[in-house]
């Protein structure tokens, strides 16, 4: 009886879902990774390499980098389904309401995608035009490090992650029936996006194509947003990519 009790009980609990999504995305994103080279948000090789129609690359790199954040964000979303679920159980249409609050987060997470992929492709473009540049590459990288490292100590950072750790609060302050999903979509979407994207920036500009990199960074921002100690690690991974930023720096210009 106990084990059939503990059967419906996963069965019920939605983090059982978020994590099989989350490993399912993971399973695609390694195999791709160790069979392509590239994982599945390759944007270096979709945008640059790639002599398809741009309708179709744009279409991969959208199809890699939703998956991608998939694997690398929704276990960082577990405390919040569960909450919502147990909240929106009465609402008129509960699934709907289900269905918003992850599709608005996969959505503002892939506005962000499309807008690091228009930079990026305008900072190649600007370094392809200035030999200097072109000759040290890795000076760009160093600037996206520094910007990493110093978002790790922007006030922003740590609103959006006291909003992101306390998830019954936004829930009070923003869910209503009816219409309260949406509210709780984008609130929750926004204060995720302001607590991570320096994070997932070094993901796209450095970590595309390097498995270690990618679990590093996952390990972070979960650790960061769920766990008691996560605010300890804000300053020492700033300070850590602040450094990695000089080094990269200094070897560029070397």
């Amino acid at each position: 009886m106990a084990g059939q009790t503990e059967t419906r009980r996963l069965a019920r609990d939605p983090a059982v879902a978020v994590w099989t999504v989350a490993g399912l995305c993971w399973t695609a994103t390694v195999a791709l990774t160790v069979l392509g080279g590239q994982g599945m948000a390759g944007h270096d090789q979709i945008i640059e390499h790639d002599t398809g129609p741009w309708a179709l690359r744009i279409g991969g790199f959208v199809l890699g980098w939703t998956v991608m954040v998939a694997a690398m964000m929704l276990p960082s979303t577990v405390a919040m389904t569960r909450l919502f679920t147990a909240v929106s159980a009465r609402a008129p249409h509960p699934y709907r309401a289900r269905a918003t609050l992850f599709a608005v987060y996969l959505a503002v997470w892939l506005g962000f995608g499309l807008v690091a992929l228009a930079g990026d492709t305008t900072v190649h473009a600007v370094v392809d035009r200035l030999p200097w540049l072109h000759a040290h590459e890795g000076v760009v990288e160093a600037g996206l490090l520094a910007v990493a490292g110093a978002a790790q100590f922007s006030p922003i950072k740590d609103r959006c992650l006291t909003a992101c750790r306390d998830p019954l609060s936004m829930l009070w302050q923003h869910y209503r029936r009816g219409a309260g999903a949406w509210r709780v979509a984008w609130h929750h979407a926004l204060n995720c996006l302001g607590c991570c994207w320096g994070l997932m920036l070094v993901m796209f500009g450095v970590g595309v194509g390097n498995l270690g990199v990618m679990l590093g960074l996952t390990a972070v921002m979960v650790a960061e947003k769920i766990t008691r100690w996560g605010r300890r690690l804000v300053a020492p991974v700033g300070v850590l990519l602040l450094v990695a930023a000089v080094v990269e720096g200094f070897g560029a210009r070397a």
